[in-house]
């Protein structure tokens, strides 16, 4: 059971019953600590497949910054598809909680998907936000 989740852009599926916020910039769903959120970004230049491996470098950095500002660790990367695009997707540990990150790059915007879930607890909703998400 789930719920759609609408941002200007965007949509997803939540866990029914979670807390539904709205920003600016996107949407989230929380229960106690576990989340499901989608933000959206500008990019200066248009993103075009060919471009994936030279962002991965910049990405990982990014990665690696936010790990270390929340005392987390960067502990896995792969690639996954989001909406049919090809996406960088990042694993980072901290304080009992597991952050999944995934970058899907489209044109002029970045979605950035993310998931907290407890390192102890299933996360199907994760899998559940990567294969709902849609662009508008």
């Amino acid at each position: 059971q789930s719920q759609v989740v609408k941002g200007s852009g965007f949509s997803f599926h939540a866990p029914a019953g979670w807390r539904v916020a709205h920003t600016t910039r996107g949407a989230s769903a929380a229960q106690d600590s576990e989340l499901v959120q989608v933000a959206r970004f500008p990019l200066v230049r248009p993103y075009t497949a060919a471009l994936f491996d030279r962002v991965a470098g910049e990405l990982a950095v990014r990665m690696k910054t936010i790990a270390q500002e929340t005392s987390g660790t960067v502990s896995g990367t792969k690639t996954v598809t989001a909406a049919g695009v090809r996406s960088h997707f990042y694993e980072v540990e901290v304080n009992g909680h597991v952050d999944e990150d995934t970058f899907v790059l489209i044109g002029k915007r970045e979605y950035q998907l993310l998931c907290r879930h407890r390192t102890s607890s299933s996360a199907s909703f994760c899998d559940d936000l990567l294969t709902s998400f849609r662009p508008a």
